[in-house]
């Protein structure tokens, strides 16, 4: 989603809008908005809990501080990848939000997921690809033809009445993407015909008190527990100056590379997943501090 946020950014910065981002991670610090805010006119935080539930509040007055004290143009909400779609689009077009802004677009990106024997594919996506407008299925280069064709059927059947768009590296043109479009009646009334719930994952933010060893560390993130499903942050390593960002999105995604950001944000990893042994993970985790 970041990398299609920045192309975004960077396309509305040269057609001269102002453009205000509301960033929201269910953990304690926002990485992302470090890399937004070198292209969008303002970035609010919204940290510490997701925005279709215990964040939610951070919506409006996030709004009302980019609109009217920052009077952007357009304001994207980045939501974290555990809300609930419905609940969010109850929470920007209730009355307070609506007298701010109009929802002009809501988009999912996603990746094929090849899911166990006996589970239906696609299912764990099923209730955002039916709200989205728009669909993108990222990371195309990591599957094979006939793993896209079965993750595609599975997406037309459940997409609503949402565009698909199949790309790597978020490669969308933002001018099709961005262009109106007229929206099937969804079955609800007014703006609160959701109310869907359903567990969160874990959401843990780990301060890094000071560098990692790389070694151990690398034995670490090349063996994460089953149940962890995404780990992102920052860090330094034992003899090196450089600041890394750490991605990883289950099932295949590990990446580690040098960033730089106009004001660093404080080492630390948030890792979200379920049913996996947290403790354990965090304890192995703590070895890898140099003073450890």
């Amino acid at each position: 989603m970041t990398t299609l946020l920045m192309r975004l950014l960077a396309f509305w910065r040269d057609a001269g809008k102002r453009v205000g981002v509301l960033m929201n991670e269910a953990g304690a610090i926002s990485l992302d908005s470090a890399h937004a805010g070198a292209l969008a006119a303002a970035v609010r935080n919204i940290t510490g809990g997701c925005v279709c539930c215990d964040a939610r509040d951070g919506i409006g007055e996030g709004l009302a501080e980019l609109v009217g004290q920052q009077q952007v143009d357009v304001v994207v909400l980045e939501c974290s990848g555990i809300a609930d779609i419905e609940e969010v689009i109850e929470a920007v077009t209730d009355p307070v939000c609506l007298a701010l802004v109009r929802l002009e677009k809501v988009i999912a990106v996603i990746e094929p997921t090849v899911p166990p024997a006996g589970r239906p594919i696609g299912s764990r996506y099923r209730t955002l690809v039916q709200y989205a407008d728009e669909v993108i299925v990222n990371k195309q280069d990591l599957y094979s033809s006939a793993e896209q064709k079965r993750f595609r059927t599975a997406i037309v059947r459940d997409r609503g009445h949402a565009r698909l768009w199949q790309v790597s590296q978020a490669a969308v043109d933002p001018v099709p993407l961005l262009q109106p479009r007229e929206r099937r009646a969804k079955q609800r009334v007014g703006n609160v015909a959701f109310g869907s719930t359903r567990a969160h994952p874990m959401v843990t933010t780990i301060p890094l008190t000071g560098p990692l060893h790389r070694g151990r560390f690398t034995e670490w993130f090349d063996h994460l527990p089953v149940g962890l499903d995404r780990v992102k942050g920052v860090c330094r390593f034992s003899g090196e100056q450089q600041l890394y960002e750490i991605q990883y999105a289950s099932p295949v995604t590990r990446w580690i590379g040098v960033v730089q950001f106009r004001q660093e944000p404080d080492p630390a990893l948030v890792l979200i997943g379920q049913n996996y042994n947290q403790t354990q993970c965090h304890r192995m985790l703590q070895t890898c501090l140099l003073s450890a």
